[in-house]
């Protein structure tokens, strides 16, 4: 008795089991997978088996032809402007998350190639690789997507000395990914620098500037101007900051007072030679 009891135990639990596993497909295929196809085999079942003494009347099929045609109509509209969605992301840049085989979700940006059509399904390529639809979290503006990849210039300031005068060196990014600049216009003061004042590391990304561009400037505080030769054409005027100064005015006056002290004393000592001849 007590091993019939386990095998019936163990029965009605897979029993339990099955239904419930049933009872959830039902409930998922109602809710999310009911389409044309499923609502025209119902339509069809219900032909099938209605009863011969008391048929449903014409108008019942009719009805209810009428809504699977709107159906219908609904599904394909759905998928035309899905697909009208993809063909207009080519040549945009969007942002796609996927999960990997360790199931870590991974974000690519990038932009897409084209789109392809797979099951019925749109598909997008992006840096060579396939994505569907549903793998786009962001779909970037072109100017903002710009943002990135444009000639930037970080905050900084530089010394100049006249009475030591060096050259001053300007840390600079021309740009990525198609909108970098090819050459750059430098400007302070309001007069643009000589090119032959001028030589660019590629590999450190530092514009040096020779002494004898800023020998001609006075003392104080001077913004210089880049400006870039990109598709955006970027101008920065606020970002490097030349401190022009003279750490040798001091000594030249003190001279130069000295200078003026003898002459004056000189002049006096003659003087009074002079009368006292």
């Amino acid at each position: 008795m007590a091993g019939t009891s386990n095998v019936s135990d163990l029965t009605t639990n897979i029993e339990d089991i099955e239904a419930a596993q049933e009872a959830q497909k039902i409930k998922y295929r109602g809710s999310n997978k009911l389409g044309k196809e499923e609502f025209l085999k119902l339509l069809v079942c219900q032909m099938q088996n209605q009863d011969p003494l008391n048929p449903q009347s014409d108008t019942e099929f009719v009805s209810q032809l009428a809504q699977f045609s709107s159906l219908e109509q609904m599904t394909n509209m759905n998928a035309t402007m899905s697909n009208t969605s993809a063909y207009s992301l080519i040549g945009r840049e969007v942002i796609v998350q996927k999960a990997d085989e360790t199931g870590q979700y991974k974000q690519t940006r990038g932009i897409v190639d084209y789109v392809g059509f797979e099951n019925g399904e749109a598909v997008i390529s992006v840096d060579g690789k396939k994505f569907s639809m549903e793998d786009i979290v962001k779909v970037l503006d072109t100017a903002y997507a710009a943002k990135d990849y444009l000639p930037s210039v970080e905050e900084q300031k530089c010394v100049y000395d006249l009475s030591n005068p060096t050259p001053t060196e300007v840390k600079i990014n021309l740009g990525s990914n198609g909108y970098e600049a090819n050459s750059v216009v430098v400007a302070i003061n309001g007069d643009y620098i000589d090119k032959k004042y001028l030589t660019f590391d590629a590999e450190k990304g530092i514009l040096t500037i020779a002494p004898d561009a800023l020998k001609d400037l006075d003392t104080g505080s001077y913004y210089l101007g880049l400006y870039f030769d990109d598709p955006y054409q970027t101008s920065i005027t606020d970002k490097v900051n030349i401190q022009i100064m003279n750490s040798g005015s001091g000594d030249k006056g003190d001279t130069e007072g000295d200078t003026e002290s003898d002459t004056e004393g000189k002049t006096e000592g003659e003087t009074e030679e002079k009368d006292k001849a």
